[in-house]
């Protein structure tokens, strides 16, 4: 089962982050192609519902939240991805004055039947691409 795991360094405090990355936050303004996002709960079961901007659906469930650590931890449960089971967990910790580290990190098994050869080096690099665009979006919002 591949990992892939994206890290950024964000040039302000992780209290101005969290908003935009918590499950309930403002996680559509920056998740590559998202539109729009709903949120039903915060609890572990919890629905977020995006829609892309082809009018795919993508649905997270909330697995786990950290009562410690700025952090929670989502399956995909729907989605035009080209990868099944994908478990993907966000976290987010201070890092000296005024910065922030956003890890993101995803396991998942490649779904052969969206991919030309059916590799896991192709879905590792949909992942790392679609992690690496949302960073970049991220840091676009948070821009001082």
């Amino acid at each position: 089962m591949p990992l892939v795991t994206a890290t950024t360094l964000l040039p302000v405090p992780a209290r101005r982050v969290w908003p935009l990355v918590r499950w309930d936050g403002a996680v559509g303004e920056w998740y590559p192609g998202a539109v729009s996002m709903t949120v039903d709960g915060t609890e572990k079961g919890a629905l977020r519902r995006l829609r892309l901007y082809d009018g795919s659906p993508v649905v997270h469930r909330l697995e786990h939240v950290s009562r410690v650590d700025d952090a929670y931890t989502y399956a995909v449960i729907e989605g035009p991805y080209p990868v099944a089971d994908l478990l993907a967990q966000i976290r987010l910790r201070a890092d000296g004055e005024g910065q922030a580290v956003l890890h993101w990190t995803a396991t998942f098994h490649p779904y052969a039947s969206h991919l030309q050869e059916g590799t896991e080096a192709e879905a590792e690099r949909f992942v790392r691409d679609l992690y690496d665009a949302g960073m970049a979006r991220l840091r676009t919002l948070l821009h001082p």
